[in-house]
């Protein structure tokens, strides 16, 4: 069991980006916006909407009489600590991080056929991987090989990135008619321990179900958080460290890896409860509740 802990992604640490942050015209004090107009606002990233129609010299992060956030824009959706927003581009999308020293990234809500990796540092490539998506489900003749449905995997880890402080990282997601990723994070890595068996996944749905006198059933959908129950081996001479480090990010969203090959394992969310178990001399057990973020 491991988690990855973020590194803010700031202007300095994007070098690059194949999307444009043109999804509205920019901001500007001069112009009289009608009801409803959107702009982007370059200083945050963020796309705002006018409530009032009119002209104000306050910038729309500051003006909140005049301006509401509607959202990231599209170049900022990935790094913008939030489940529910996607960065989206034709076939092809690309970026370029230089965050410091991390030990691994983490790509979810990913639409794409594959993802590539290259690390380079000082101009000479040092780590390169190429995750081809297609989990090849329901394949098991030449039928089902043209005819079936294609499944492809929503999330890419990647633990072993090599330590160089001062390294780029480039991410190129390609796909056949479209790319999109929902949250990129790239940070330090943890080992809480082994995952034991027993792992249990679940939704927390937070849609709406309700029936009247009639029997009508009425469902609005809403939006969903992954739930996660993980068993965990931890060395009991570890026991103290993995404590101390579930408490530091008690209140912080972190990538937590329960078994890299099942997506459903690999949530961005946070601690909802913990309890460890001494067993043993040389071997506690631990038990770890997870909720993603919505």
């Amino acid at each position: 069991m491991q988690f990855i802990t973020p590194t803010a992604i700031t202007d300095a640490k994007l070098v690059s980006s194949s999307l444009p942050e043109t999804d509205y015209p920019a901001w500007s004090a001069a112009t009289a916006y009608s009801v409803g107009a959107r702009v982007v606002h370059a200083a945050t990233h963020s796309v705002y909407q006018r409530l009032v129609a009119g002209t104000t010299a306050g910038s729309p992060d500051v003006d909140v009489a005049n301006w509401q956030r509607v959202g990231p824009t599209n170049r900022w959706a990935m790094f913008d600590r939030a489940t529910g927003t996607l960065s989206t581009s034709g076939t092809t999308m690309t970026f370029t991080l230089a965050p410091g020293l991390v030990r691994a990234i983490a790509l979810l809500d990913v639409t794409a056929n594959s993802v590539t990796v290259v690390m380079t540092n000082a101009g000479t490539e040092v780590y390169r991987r190429v995750v081809n998506l297609n989990t090849g489900y329901g394949v098991n003749d030449w039928y089902t090989y043209f005819f079936s449905e294609v499944v492809l995997k929503r999330t890419v880890v990647l633990t072993d990135l090599p330590p160089f402080g001062e390294a780029q990282i480039t991410v190129t997601l390609s796909g056949t008619s479209s790319t999109a990723v929902g949250t990129v994070v790239v940070g330090s890595l943890f080992n809480l321990g082994g995952t034991r068996a027993g792992m249990q996944f679940g939704l927390l749905d937070y849609s709406v179900k309700s029936t009247d006198a009639f029997g009508v059933t009425t469902l609005v959908e809403r939006a969903y958080a992954k739930r996660m129950t993980v068993p965990i081996a931890i060395l009991t001479p570890n026991v103290d460290e993995a404590a101390r480090r579930l408490a530091l990010i008690r209140a912080t969203p972190v990538v937590w890896i329960g078994a890299a090959r099942f997506d459903q394992s690999i949530v961005y969310g946070f601690a909802k409860d913990w309890s460890i178990d001494l067993a043993y001399d040389q071997v506690s057990f631990c038990s770890l509740t997870i909720e993603g973020l919505s």
